[in-house]
């Protein structure tokens, strides 16, 4: 399909891609006519091509369709429209899936939509209810699936309005299933639609339910993604499919019987280091602990232990995850803590507060932990 460009200018109105938006420079090109869908009636944009140029947007403004792209077309230029196609039928696929769900929702159960959203990887329906029940979910996905097998036509068609008005509304039909004013696109005949699947409620606003749903291709991705899944896990848990469930069971039972057992020697272990440093001679005038293997609640028992010794205490621990991250806590005198407490948490990049004398928060960078040690031994080394 070819079109003239009729306007060409600067932009920086931000790219919207399934609710997510980017900042954007670049241009909006209007066509004398266009094949290319400006985002609406719920259902997001086409992105394609003119000749060689990259459409990243296209969004409606009055009765025109602002084509966005990151190079300038020169006014007069007859240019080559082409749509990214994949995603231009996963956009159809949804959008009728919806109009089928929503009149069997509304229909056989009672339960109209009030909005629905067509994002990345899923869609949903918002429907005027608390609650949809398992039964009704699963009457519903059977029932648009039988009408999908029966491959009813899609149609379309337009009506006029009064004279004094300049649009005309567009009717989706699919059979005798529902007739609906619409703008997108859509399938010339439910078989398109391949499946439904109906993947479970969340709450929406006050009253509302959102019913989540895959229709077509996006069916085949996900089930090609849970196959991925469960192929790894049955890799990494040396059984076959039908015992995960077993076994990951099994796994949180004995992952909770050794927490419990590490709970316990960690309280043993904080203990013997409360006892050890209040033994030691001559007392320390300051304490710096910094165990890989300790968690935070350790390092807390130990200072609590340790409290009312007057001793400056510095503790660290790691985030398993994430290995120069971690906790920190400060507690001392307070000239000690004043003298010492800021200069520590700018080496450690620490993000929290002193109150009432003790600093306790995050370190997002425990490399420096040798230089804390340095800062600390040199202190008290002075006084």
């Amino acid at each position: 399909f070819t079109s003239k460009v009729t306007k060409c200018e600067p932009t920086n109105e931000p790219l919207v891609e399934y609710g997510k938006t980017f900042q954007f420079e670049g241009y909006q090109v209007t066509l004398e006519n266009t094949i290319l869908f400006p985002a609406g009636g719920g259902q997001p944009h086409d992105v394609g091509r003119l000749n060689d140029t990259e459409v990243v947007q296209v969004l409606r403004k009055g009765d025109e369709a602002l084509h966005f792209t990151r190079e300038p077309i020169e006014v007069g230029t007859v240019v080559e429209q082409e749509i990214n196609w994949d995603r231009r039928f996963d956009h159809m696929q949804q959008h009728s899936g919806q109009h089928l769900l929503s009149a069997i929702l509304e229909k056989e159960h009672n339960l109209p939509t009030t909005s629905w959203w067509l994002g990345l990887d899923e869609s949903y329906v918002e429907l005027d209810s608390t609650k949809v029940s398992e039964e009704v979910i699963k009457a519903t996905e059977k029932r648009c699936n039988q009408l999908i097998q029966e491959a009813i036509p899609v149609t379309a068609h337009t009506r006029g309005l009064p004279k004094d008005c300049m649009e005309t509304i567009r009717i989706i039909c699919m059979g005798n299933i529902d007739e609906n004013m619409c703008c997108g696109t859509h399938v010339t005949n439910l078989s398109q639609l391949q499946s439904i699947k109906l993947t479970g409620t969340e709450p929406g606003k006050k009253g509302k339910t959102n019913l989540k749903f895959l229709v077509g291709n996006r069916v085949l991705r996900t089930f090609q993604l849970m196959l991925d899944r469960e192929k790894a896990l049955t890799g990494l848990l040396k059984n076959e499919p039908t015992r995960h469930e077993d076994l990951v069971q099994k796994l949180q039972k004995n992952l909770k019987i050794t927490n419990k057992n590490l709970q316990t020697v960690l309280q043993e272990l904080a203990q013997f280091e409360i006892e050890k440093i209040k033994s030691a001679t001559p007392k320390p005038k300051f304490v710096i602990m910094f165990k890989k293997e300790a968690t935070p609640e350790f390092n807390r028992a130990v200072i609590k232990g340790l409290e009312g010794e007057g001793l400056f205490l510095f503790f660290a621990s790691e985030e398993p995850d994430k290995p120069k991250e971690g906790q920190i806590i400060i507690q001392g005198p307070e000239e000690h803590c004043n003298a010492l407490g800021t200069k520590i948490t700018e080496l450690l990049k620490g993000k929290g507060a002193f109150k009432n004398g003790k600093f306790q928060g995050k370190a997002g960078d425990l490399s420096g932990m040798n230089k804390c040690k340095k800062l600390i031994e040199d202190y008290f080394n002075s006084l």
